[in-house]
């Protein structure tokens, strides 16, 4: 039992470091890309992509007879950019 809890523990541990190595990169692209001026123009390509997800995801929990997914990063990007949007 010991040896399995261990396992799990290692588990867990490279998981939490992976995410937070994912975080760390995406922050500092998104540093890159602001300090080039160019975050407003990856907005733009990265928006109808967050669309088709937030479609496909709720494709999906229709099916399932889940909620539309509110929680879902693509709905946050979206939301985010519905509300800052200055076209």
């Amino acid at each position: 039992m010991e040896t399995y809890l261990n396992f799990m523990l290692i588990r867990f541990g490279i998981l939490a470091a992976g995410v937070a190595v994912l975080v760390i990169i995406g922050f500092a692209v998104a540093l890159y890309l602001k300090r080039r001026g160019k975050l407003g123009q990856a907005r733009r390509y990265v928006e109808p992509m967050a669309r088709t997800v937030i479609d496909r995801a709720g494709d999906r929990s229709a099916r399932t007879g889940r909620g539309a997914w509110k929680g879902t990063a693509a709905r946050a990007v979206v939301n985010y950019l519905d509300k800052n949007d200055k076209r």
